[in-house]
């Protein structure tokens, strides 16, 4: 740990204390919450702090048993004995000895009677009830995880990568370090969770919010669900809402649709909230205060197809509508093929396979022999109408086809994905051809660069991005760096080119992209990007790949070819062999 690490750790410790002794200032309120906020790790800390202070100073001495005065134990008045006293009357001193040996029988006995009343469990047990009642089967399972977003979860049991599909069971905490998850409870309602959270799935009716930021959609049969959090209690009635929570327990409400009951913990009557509006509770006011709506503060909420397709146990739903089989056509077309990848480039890939599938495919240049991965449901090899190429480059006899999101199908999962042979540790500069079918404002494509593949939510949204978002080329380190640059032609083939580098770096941080970059343009890139903060700190490329928008309708097509990897501007941009 550095120093500046432990700084912070002693200065969180200290406000903490503030907050307990009902001591902390409006200034060191505001401290507080940027600690809690830029160090999220640190909220453990604070959270078990509070936790302690409250068994220590309430369940100590509610677990005391009857007839035992602790007050009526503490000595007040302390005897005063010299040296000479005890010489000349050695009597004195085994008296003495002997109070203090009674005094602490006392104690002891007393400490030995409030361990035995277990002070983490003061419900009284019955003895008599040896077999538990079983578990309705009905009630063993309260949720169901649908999908999440570059999400770390922290779970002895499931480890830091939670599966699609995985069932949680009533009483399930979960702690989401970063990122985003969406989970389905039993009784038809939807959240979604911002990290970092911590969670307590109660039952198919009621979650627990400790912190983090939720959004929730709430169907007609799930009626009532609630959401508690350390202060309010909020009790749906039928809408779209959503809470942030912060581990001071301050909370905001925004009701986005319907409306719903919230009630403090230190008001009796319920308030009522409905549709566009929102209040803040806070320790200066604990009955609440109009705040401004903000629906872009909360990620999406699980779409009702998601949640008709976890209903019926078949998740992640198999694609309803399957491609049609290419396989002839694509053997047919390798008769004569040539490829598309120019000579001594670090890696490429043509998509030259007689397969329809690209998962497990093996081939290209510069990549690992593990091979693709790929979903069937979304993405195929294919044989195009017509031949993709763009100036003097042209495209193999086969293209990749990526087709959009199916709403019940999990938001992050259909996209490629593929290990280098060799890890890029200097600047490099890649090139694409591609055309896209299909074009409105909801679509979004990237072409990603990362340490490693990642599991199914990872989004890669942190790591050097170029692709298609909101009908405009854009490039990125970070989603909230993103810098755009004109927009591609519905259904023409496209050249990307892009140059990642390390200026004065040990990492990469440094973006550049060209879009159709006709002659010798090297030099002049249309787009410059310079890593931020908020990136992720990279100084290996192991794995690239591409992936869709949760947005992009089915019906729409993006065709990717000749993806070439260079350690120059020249060597991506010049023809195949």
């Amino acid at each position: 740990m550095n120093p500046l690490d432990e700084d912070i750790r002693k200065e969180l410790a200290a406000l903490t204390c503030r907050v307990l002794d009902h001591s902390l200032t409006n200034e060191e309120d505001v401290r507080l919450t940027e600690i809690l906020s830029e160090y999220p790790e640190l909220i453990e800390d604070y959270t078990n702090q509070i936790q302690v202070d409250a068994v220590l100073t309430a369940e100590l001495y509610a677990a005391v048993p009857e007839g035992i005065d602790l007050e009526a134990l503490e000595i007040t008045d302390y005897p005063t004995v010299t040296t000479e006293e005890l010489a000349t009357d050695p009597g004195r001193f085994v008296t003495l000895w002997q109070s203090v040996t009674v005094v602490s029988v006392v104690l002891l006995v007393g400490f030995a009677l409030w361990l035995n009343a277990g002070w983490w469990d003061v419900k009284p047990v019955n003895q008599s009830a040896a077999v538990p009642e079983p578990v309705p089967v009905a009630l063993q399972y309260v949720g169901m995880l649908l999908d999440t977003e570059d999400a770390v979860w922290e779970d002895e049991e499931l480890g830091d990568d939670i599966a699609y599909g995985t069932r949680f069971a009533a009483g399930k905490k979960l702690w989401l370090k970063s990122g985003i998850g969406r989970i389905r409870f039993e009784s038809g309602a939807g959240i979604v969770l911002e990290g970092p959270a911590q969670i307590e799935l109660c039952s198919p009716l009621n979650a627990k919010l400790n912190y983090g930021k939720l959004a929730a959609y709430v169907p007609d049969e799930a009626q009532g669900f609630t959401v508690d959090t350390p202060k309010i209690q909020i009790v749906d009635q039928g809408t779209r809402f959503g809470t942030v929570v912060d581990p001071l327990g301050k909370a905001e409400v925004h009701v986005f649709e319907g409306e719903v009951d919230v009630k403090p913990q230190s008001a009796e009557k319920m308030l009522n909230l409905k549709a566009s509006q929102a209040v803040l509770f806070s320790r200066q006011n604990e009955l609440g205060s109009a705040i401004r709506l903000t629906p872009a503060k909360f990620a999406d909420v699980p779409t009702p197809e998601q949640l008709t397709a976890a209903k019926s146990g078949n998740y992640p739903p198999e694609e309803a509508i399957p491609f049609d089989s290419e396989e002839p056509r694509n053997v047919y077309a390798l008769i004569q093929m040539q490829t598309a990848l120019p000579k001594g480039i670090l890696a490429g890939e043509a998509f030259e396979y007689p397969a329809t599938s690209l998962s497990g495919q093996t081939g290209g240049v510069g990549f690992s022999h593990e091979g693709w991965w790929a979903d069937a449901n979304f993405t195929r090899l294919m044989v195009p109408e017509q031949k993709m190429e763009w100036d003097e480059l042209e495209a193999g006899p086969m293209v990749l086809q990526a087709r959009g999101h199916h709403h019940a199908y999990p938001s992050l999962a259909h996209r490629i994905t593929r290990k280098l042979e060799t890890p890029l540790a200097d600047d490099f500069y890649f090139s694409i051809l591609v055309n896209y079918e299909g074009l409105d404002e909801n679509d979004f494509f990237a072409l990603w660069f990362d340490d490693s593949p990642g599991g199914k939510g990872v989004s890669h949204s942190r790591v050097p991005n170029f692709g298609l978002k909101e009908k405009q080329f854009f490039a990125r380190f970070d989603v909230d760096q993103e810098v755009f640059f004109s927009g591609p032609v519905d259904g023409e083939t496209f050249l990307l080119v892009g140059h990642v580098s390390k200026e004065d770096s040990s990492s990469f941080n440094r973006l550049e992209f060209w879009v159709n970059p006709a002659g010798e343009r090297s030099q002049t890139p249309d787009v410059v990007v310079k890593r931020a903060k908020g990136a992720k700190l990279l100084n290996a490329i192991h794995s690239l790949g591409v992936r869709i928008g949760q947005y992009t309708e089915v019906t729409d097509s993006l065709c990717i070819d000749r993806l070439v990897i260079g350690d120059s501007y020249e060597s991506v941009t010049q023809p195949g062999e």
